[in-house]
């Protein structure tokens, strides 16, 4: 009787069709999880260069995390002097140009660096999650990820990440058309195991500056905040949260609520009540890259939407807000 095929013979090919077939590959979404990860749990130390509207501006992030403790700090390098530094809750903005410190909380699990995707949220109703490639970038083995919107309300991402660390290398935002509106992009980063307590030590040029506490939740802010709704809001965004904060150049704390669709996040400032004079003198609109900033006045009060989304999701937002009692 003639034997079968020798198993061993057909394992090499057999090895080769299981890495090739896509129930085996990982996906976008392991990837970026992966990402969040690292970026949350790993210390490292790296600058990088943020770009938008032709204009580059370079920076350095310092990350640690030590017993469970998270210490970050944002420096700009390009002669604003403007720091931010995060210890557990507490986040301290360093505004030498304004004589500002702004001390007010944060989450624990919101970093400093802007435009990584989070999957929190996030949905495939939402967006399409591309194909990963492997690509070469600093001399590194990198996955390229991108995502992409399946609507006007939102911006599509690329991002590239290192293979080994699992950290980002470079991100990307762009709109409808793939015109890439803002990049961040690293000139080097390194993961360390320990970083040292004088790298979180606030910058000498605080010296001198006025510190401004944010306001702590109160009942009469609580109340304030309850006084507005949103009748509606774009597919997949919730608001994720609302508090108080204060903020320079405002004589009263504002309302602050923040939306979201796991990616994409909006800010929206509720002001005080605003002269009868100057209701029609608060409209703007600005884009800068990604981010764009819509004012306008409800119910006599001053509204500013702030986020990495398109013109037309802002103006949505702000048109659906709605001053409970009137």
């Amino acid at each position: 009787m003639r034997s079968g095929p020798s198993v061993g013979r057909w394992w090499p090919w057999l090895l080769s069709l299981c890495a090739l077939s896509p129930a085996w590959a990982d996906t976008a979404q392991d990837w970026l999880e992966r990402m969040n990860v690292a970026l949350a749990e790993k210390s490292y130390d790296g600058t990088f260069f943020h770009m938008r509207d032709g204009r580059s501006e370079s920076l350095r992030i310092v990350h640690r995390v030590r017993d469970g403790d998270v210490c970050e700090r944002l420096m700009s390098l390009d002669g604003t002097g403007r720091e931010f530094i995060r210890r557990g809750e507490e986040l301290r903005y360093y505004l030498p140009e304004k004589g500002l410190v702004l001390v007010e909380r944060r989450e624990r699990e919101t970093g400093l660096l802007p435009s990584f995707p989070s999957l929190k949220a996030a949905s495939t109703e939402l967006y399409d999650f591309g194909e990963v490639r492997r690509v070469r970038l600093m001399g590194r083995d990198t996955r390229l990820v991108t995502v992409e919107p399946r609507d006007e309300f939102r911006y599509g991402y690329r991002v590239w990440i290192d293979a080994r660390t699992h950290m980002p290398l470079k991100s990307e935002l762009h709109d409808g058309r793939g015109a890439v509106l803002e990049q961040l992009m690293f000139a080097n980063l390194a993961v360390f195991k320990e970083i040292p307590d004088h790298l979180f030590e606030p910058p000498a040029s605080a010296k001198g500056l006025t510190t401004l506490h944010g306001a702590g939740r109160s009942a009469e802010g609580r109340m304030a905040i309850q006084r507005w709704r949103v009748r509606a809001l774009p597919k997949g965004f919730r608001m994720i949260h609302q508090f108080e904060q204060a903020l320079p150049g405002a004589e009263e704390p504002v309302a602050h609520l923040v939306f979201s669709d796991g990616l994409a996040s909006v800010s929206v400032f509720i002001g005080e009540r605003l002269p009868a004079r100057s209701a029609k003198e608060v409209a703007l609109e600005r884009r800068l890259g990604a981010s764009t900033t819509y004012s306008t006045e409800i119910a006599g009060h001053q509204i500013v939407v702030v986020g990495e989304v398109p013109p037309d999701t802002a103006r949505f937002i702000a048109s659906q807000l709605q001053a409970a009692r009137q």
